[in-house]
Order: structure tokens, then sequence, then C-alpha cells
């Protein structure tokens, strides 16, 4: 999501869009990227529990940033900045809702938005399902990565020095935060059988979260921690998925992943949970291969299938390149984000 906000304001700036980032609670790992290129970065370091001031403060920020549209990310956000909106005056407000969970919101806040974006049609189901909103109001927009690859980068070099591994190897990888929700346990039991079945393959985590040392220890008692590689964050995560030979997502919920289209990008066939917005990416079959979720026996043939399969890794990902260019390409994204942006201005 943070690194969505980022693309989102550096591809506007083009447009004629100026754009500053608030961030309610810190400044975070990606706040020196996002002043890098020149956007602007507020902290509003956000008191422990429900901060009565805080829209206040913020509404202040924004009449004196003169702003024209408040554009909020999740539920959060949304109730603060679309109550310090009003408070300021701001003629458009709108909430991009990133994931999939049944939080709720009263119908009074999302008649104060002009416009709320679902990011896939999954995500805009369940929305509506569990909050009172005018029908008009939520669209969909997919979310989109910049389409470049690198290609040139040195794959060999990445294996030997930050996997220790010669080339040879088999990099199965995912990308994600160690959480429940992305249910990275299942990826070790089914990795467990792959190694089973196959040599010279190991497997890349790459993320942080309140499950790392849970994970660790989960693998040393299967017996596969000498084939785990944890990195933890990684600022050059897309470059180390050009790495993987295989990417893997054991979700059991999704909105519309960023790491998936990342590895799309890379041209690399994925092995994804079949939940959330993943069918709406993944193209079963033809641009990766769809599990069901918590079936790690599922999951592991799937792996190996690709591992054993060359010719067919090689023409999904392909596809999975393709699909990502037509369907999820950030210059799609800010568009339809413009697009909505003028349409809620020029009714004000």
């Amino acid at each position: 999501m943070e690194k969505l906000a980022i693309d989102l304001a550096e591809r506007l700036k083009i447009a004629g869009y100026l754009s500053s980032i608030c961030c309610l609670d810190r400044a975070g790992d990606l706040t020196n990227q996002a002043e890098a290129k020149g956007i602007d970065v507020v902290v509003m370091s956000r008191k422990p529990g429900i901060d009565m001031s805080l829209p206040i403060t913020l509404s202040k920020i924004l009449k004196n940033k003169k702003v024209d549209i408040a554009h909020t990310h999740n539920l959060e956000a949304m109730i603060y900045g679309t109550l310090a909106a009003r408070f300021a005056g701001i003629p458009v407000v709108i909430n991009t809702r990133h994931g999939r969970e049944d939080k709720r919101a009263n119908w009074l806040f999302w008649s104060m938005n002009n416009a709320v974006i679902a990011i896939s049609e999954d995500a805009k189901r369940r929305f509506l399902t569990f909050n009172r909103i005018k029908y008009d109001k939520l669209r969909v927009i997919y979310n989109g990565i910049d389409a470049a690859s690198s290609e040139k980068l040195d794959t060999r070099s990445i294996k030997e020095k930050i996997f220790k591994v010669d080339a040879r190897y088999k990099i199965i990888g995912t990308v994600s935060r160690l959480s429940e929700e992305k249910y990275q346990v299942a990826l070790l039991d089914a990795f467990q059988k792959v190694s089973q079945a196959v040599k010279n393959v190991i497997l890349v985590f790459v993320g942080d979260g309140p499950l790392k040392q849970a994970l660790h220890n989960y693998s040393e008692k299967l017996g596969i921690a000498d084939k785990i590689i944890f990195l933890g964050f990684r600022a050059d995560a897309r470059e180390i998925v050009e790495a993987f030979d295989i990417f893997a997502l054991p979700s059991l919920t999704e909105g519309i992943s960023l790491s998936l289209l990342e590895a799309m990008a890379a041209r690399k066939p994925v092995v994804a949970t079949n939940v959330g917005g993943n069918p709406e990416v993944v193209v079963d079959g033809d641009t990766g291969i769809l599990v069901p979720p918590k079936d790690p026996q599922k999951m592991a043939e799937a792996i190996i299938k690709l591992i054993q399969n060359s010719d067919l890794a090689k023409k999904m990902g392909q596809a999975g390149r393709k699909r990502m260019e037509e369907k999820f390409s950030l210059n799609r994204m800010v568009n339809e984000y413009e697009l909505i942006y003028e349409e809620c201005l020029a009714k004000k």
C-alpha cells in the first residue's frame, strides 16, 4: 500500500498534480524513498487510542497546503482524513480500500466521500456486504506497477551472494508480511514435500512481520531450516524476485497483491491460493497455478510440476508478463485515478 501511494504521487506529478503523503503515526521504511522522489511527507504522530485532536490538527495542515483532493487509504486513515478534509472545506474526498476485510464504518463517513475505490471485484462485493454506501460511489481500480523489468540483472550473482547457493539451485520465493493472513506455514509444509521430491531447491522469504521467529522455529521442526532463507525487509525486493524460479503466495486473503504483480512483471510462473483478488490476477493454467488455501499438498504438487517442466514454467512466466502489462500497469492505474479526480472536481 505504501509503495503504491508513492508510485501514484510520483506519476501524478508528471500530470501536473502536487502531492503530499501524510503518515498518521510515524515515518516508515519508505519515507526516504518518497522524499528522494520530491514528494513531501507529513508525519502526524497520532496519540494512542482514539486521537480526538488529530482531525483538527490535520485540517489545519490541509488548509495551509490548499489541498483540493484528500485521498485516504484504508479505514482508519479514511475516518481521520474524511473528518479533517470536511473541517477544512476540501472539495473532494476519496478513499481506497486496499484489502477485502469485513471492517465497516458508519454510513455517514461514506456519505462524506465523493468516491470509494475497491482494488478488485471481489473486494467490491465484500465491501458492499459489510458497508452501507451508494452503489454508484464505489468503483474498482486494479493496483498497478511499473512494467519495467530488470532483465539485465545478474541473477546468478544474486543466487551466489545473497542466497549463498550456486546457479543450479531452484529458488522458490515469496514476498509478503510474515503474518497470520499470509499463512506462510502452509508454504513451509508444502516446501517440505517439495524438498523431498526435488534436489537442489531452497525457499526464500522476503519480508518481515510478527511471525518471523515462529516460522523459523517451525522450519526447524520440519527439518528444513537449512534450506530456508529469511531475508527480512528488503528495499531491493523486486531485484531479488528476478532470481526466483517460482513465486509462491499461500495467503488466506488477498486484495490485488503487488508482490504477485511484480513476480509476473519479472516473468515468473506463480503458484497462488485461489482467494480474494488472486483469481482476477492469475489465469489458472495460463499465467500460473491456483490452489486451494490451507492445502500444502496441492501447493507442493503445483511447485513440483513447474520445477520438472521448465518449458511450461517459461510459458506461464511470459503469459504472466503480458497479462500484467495489459491489465495491471502503473500507467493504467494512474490514468484511472486521474479520471476520478477530475470527475469529482468537475462536479464541485
